[in-house]
C-alpha cells in the first residue's frame, strides 16, 4: 500500500460507519496467518529467505558473513552486535541491502551499561505494522471468548519516543499520532512520570494499556485504589507481572498479556490469549532457531519452531527475513510453555521469557553464576521481588556478590541473606567451593526502598522499555541507582 493510499485509508476510517464495518472484517481475519499449520508457515519461509540471501550476498555484510549461492544457511556462523557494529557506526551504501535513506537508526536504552544503535530497514517496520500489529491488538483485546475491540477505543501506551523502538514504530504507524480504530494516548513525547499521571487522571476513559507491571503495582494502584475496568493489558516486565498476576487481574478486570520485543528483532511476536504472559513468535518476521539452555552454542545444532519441547528452555538465534540481521544470537532464553493456543486456534508454540544469558558473576575466577540461576534461587526460596541487580565487589581480599534487591513486601534482611547463600551453597558446587576453601560467605545483601527501580528507570528511554542490568551492573549505572536510593531515603519515601 502506497503512502497516499495509507493516508486515504486513515481518512476513510475516521468515518464511523466505514470504520466500524472495516474493523469487524479485520477482526474476523486477524489470526488467519496463525491458523495455518506451523509446517506450512515454515515452508513459506524458504523462498523469502532465499530472496533475502540473494540480496545479502551482494553486500559487504553478506561477504563478511560468507553468504554465497553455494552456502547452506545452517553453515553460516552465529553473529552478535559486534559483528554488525562497524557497519552501523560507519554505514556505506555497499554494506546494506537497501539504499541508506531507507534505514532508520534505533537505539537501545543503555541500562546494561552499553548504548547500542541498530540500522533497521523501514520496510521491516512497515511489515510489522501491516502484518503483526493487527493480531497483537486483537489478542490484547481478547477476553477469552471474543475480540472486544470496538471502533474508537482508547489505547494507553507508556513507551519511549524515537529514536527508541516503540516511539519509532508509533511514529511510523501514523504521523497524525492516531491509528485506524484506536485512539492512542498520551502524547508520546511526555516524560515517563507525566504518562503515569495521565493514566491516574484519565483511567476511566482508557480501554487498554501497555506499560510495566512495576509501574502499575507501585504507582498506579496505590493512587487509584479502587478496581478499574480495562479490556486489555500488556505488561513488559514479566517477573513482576507473573508474581502479581492475581492482584493485577483483580484491579484491572483483565488477565495480563505480554509480547517479546527488542531493538534488534523489532516486534516478532503476538500475545497468547490462552496462556497469560506467554507469546507466540510470528514466522513472517524471521527464522527462529533454538539451542537448548546450558548447551555449548558453538557445538550444538539448532532446532526449529516445530522441534521445541514443552517445559524446555532455549537460547534464541534470530534471522530477520527483511533486513541484514542473520543468525543473530539474542543472548536471551525462552521457555516453551505450550504447543499451541486453543483460543487463537493455532498450533504454533507458546513461549515465556526466561532470562538473559550474556553475563555471569565470577567470584575469584571460581564461579559462573548467571541471571537464570539467580532467578531460580529467588523463586525457590519464595522471595517476591520488584527487581534486583548485582555487582562483584571486594572486602578484605575476598570477592563477593553484592545483591541489591527491592522486595514486594518487608522481610528480615538477615533471613533473606541466609536463604540466598544457602541456596547457592547447595546448588552451585563452585560457589560452595569458594565458600569452603576461603571460609567466608561470598555474598552480601542490600535491601532497597520501595519504588527505587521505578524511580531509577523513570528517566531512562528504552528501545521498548528501559531494563535493569541484573548481572554485574556497571559502575555508572550503579551510581545512578544508589543516588535514587539515597534521595528516596532522605525524602522518607
Amino acid at each position: 500500500m502506497s503512502v497516499g493510499a495509507v493516508g486515504v485509508f486513515e481518512r476513510l476510517m475516521q468515518i464511523p460507519a466505514i470504520g466500524k464495518f472495516t474493523l469487524e472484517k479485520l477482526k474476523a481475519s486477524a489470526f488467519n496467518s496463525f491458523h495455518i499449520p506451523l509446517s506450512t508457515a515454515l515452508e513459506n519461509q524458504t523462498s523469502i529467505l532465499s530472496k533475502k540471501l540473494e540480496m545479502l550476498e551482494k553486500t559487504a555484510i553478506g561477504k563478511k558473513l560468507g553468504v554465497n549461492i553455494k552456502t547452506d544457511f545452517a553453515d553460516l556462523p552465529f553473529t552478535d552486535y559486534n559483528f554488525y557494529a562497524p557497519f552501523y557506526d560507519n554505514p556505506s551504501p555497499d554494506a546494506f541491502m537497501y539504499p541508506l535513506e531507507e534505514y532508520v537508526t534505533i537505539q537501545t536504552s543503555g541500562t546494561t551499561g552499553k548504548n547500542k544503535s541498530f540500522l533497521i530497514p523501514r520496510t521491516a517496520i512497515k511489515k510489522v505494522l501491516r502484518q503483526t500489529a493487527l493480531p497483537v491488538i486483537c489478542a490484547l483485546f481478547h477476553d477469552g471468548e471474543k475480540i472486544t475491540l470496538e471502533y474508537g477505543d482508547t489505547f494507553y501506551l507508556n513507551v519511549g519516543p524515537a529514536p527508541y523502538l516503540s516511539g519509532t514504530m508509533f511514529t511510523a504507524g501514523s504521523k497524525a499520532k492516531t491509528v485506524p480504530f484506536l485512539k492512542l494516548t498520551p502524547n508520546i513525547n511526555l516524560s515517563y512520570k507525566e504518562k503515569v499521571d495521565y493514566f491516574i487522571l484519565n483511567y476511566k476513559v482508557i480501554n487498554a494499556a501497555w506499560l510495566t507491571a512495576s509501574t502499575l503495582i507501585t504507582q498506579i494502584i496505590p493512587q487509584i485504589k479502587e478496581p478499574i475496568k480495562l479490556k486489555g493489558l500488556i505488561l513488559m516486565d514479566d517477573l513482576v507481572a507473573r508474581t502479581h498476576k492475581a492482584e493485577i487481574a483483580e484491579f484491572t478486570g483483565t488477565i495480563p498479556k505480554t509480547v517479546y520485543s527488542s531493538t534488534e528483532t523489532v516486534s516478532p511476536s503476538i500475545p497468547s490469549v490462552q496462556y497469560s504472559m506467554g507469546f507466540i513468535f510470528d514466522p513472517r518476521r524471521g527464522i527462529f532457531e533454538f539451542i537448548p539452555y546450558n548447551s555449548d552454542k558453538s557445538q550444538e545444532k539448532t532446532i526449529g519452531l516445530d522441534e521445541v519441547e514443552v517445559g524446555k528452555i532455549y537460547r534464541l538465534i534470530y534471522t530477520d527475513l527483511v533486513g541484514e540481521l542473520t543468525r543473530y544470537d539474542t543472548t536471551n532464553s525462552f521457555k516453551c510453555i505450550a504447543k499451541g493456543d486453543n483460543i487463537i486456534n493455532t498450533d504454533f508454540p507458546v513461549f515465556e521469557y526466561h532470562s538473559r544469558l550474556d553475563a555471569t558473576l565470577s567470584i575469584m575466577n571460581f564461579t559462573r553464576i548467571g541471571e537464570t540461576e539467580l532467578l531460580e534461587a529467588f523463586r525457590a526460596i519464595g522471595l517476591e521481588i520488584v527487581e534486583f541487580t548485582t555487582k562483584i565487589k571486594t572486602d578484605g581480599g575476598h570477592e563477593y556478590i553484592q545483591f541489591y534487591i527491592e522486595l514486594m513486601d518487608k522481610r528480615p534482611k538477615q533471613q533473606i541473606e541466609g536463604k540466598i547463600h544457602q541456596y547457592l551453597y547447595t546448588h552451585n558446587k563452585d560457589y560452595k567451593s569458594v565458600s569452603d576453601s576461603f571460609a567466608y560467605t561470598p555474598m552480601k545483601l542490600t535491601l532497597l526502598p520501595k519504588n527505587t527501580f521505578v524511580n531509577y528507570l523513570e528517566n531512562k528511554k528504552g528501545g521498548t522499555f528501559a531494563k535493569v542490568c541484573r548481572v554485574n551492573i556497571s559502575d555508572e549505572e550503579l551510581g545512578q541507582l544508589l543516588s535514587v536510593t539515597n534521595s528516596s531515603t532522605k525524602s522518607g519515601s
